[in-house]
């Protein structure tokens, strides 16, 4: 997994969205690997998110990297302290947009968890950052990650038809968020 700079805590009512450490590996195993995380993702899961214990290893211990304006959190549980998710704000330009992403363990679909912490990001985003834009991608099929955009503020933008989203050609929708439309709430 990456270094990111700065990885604040941030909570809602039910969730607590912090930095990832190798101690969360068994509970990464529970779900991070599934096919079924990946039906629309654009790609299946990596060898690392097959195996989480490898996302806290350096494969190239001996390079020196600067660390990373992207922000990458898990998706704790207040009342268990499981970590059934993740969120990140990834290809971060210029301090000035970035990408949302975000996976759930699926048998917390449809419960309303990512669009909880998909808020709280936002919130931070354009609140504590400089950032002005967040924009994100949802295959037209994924219904559940278009309504999660629409439900946390993001207007849709345009459909791309037959593009490719990561490693898949599809038709993906592209959701942007500015900070004006934060402020108008």
């Amino acid at each position: 997994m990456k270094e990111c700079k700065y990885i604040p805590r941030l909570e809602t009512d039910r969730l607590v969205l912090r930095k990832l450490t190798p101690d969360d590996t068994e509970d990464l195993r529970k779900w991070l690997g599934l096919d079924e995380v990946y039906t629309y993702w654009g790609r299946p899961a990596s060898k690392g998110e097959k195996n989480p214990e490898l996302l806290f290893e350096d494969p190239r211990p001996w390079v020196k990297r600067k660390p990373s304006s992207d922000f990458i959190w898990g998706i704790e549980r207040k009342d268990t302290g499981e970590i059934i998710g993740m969120i990140e704000v990834f290809d971060v330009e210029n301090d000035r947009m970035g990408m949302v992403g975000y996976r759930i363990a699926p048998w917390l679909w449809k419960t309303g968890i990512c669009t909880e912490a998909l808020r709280r990001v936002v919130r931070f985003i354009f609140t504590e950052t400089r950032m002005d834009r967040l924009q994100g991608e949802a295959n037209v099929k994924n219904i559940g990650s278009n309504r999660v955009m629409e439900k946390s503020g993001f207007k849709l933008e345009g459909t791309i038809r037959h593009g490719k989203m990561v490693s898949e050609y599809c038709d993906y929708n592209i959701w942007g968020m500015i900070r004006e439309d934060f402020e108008k709430g």
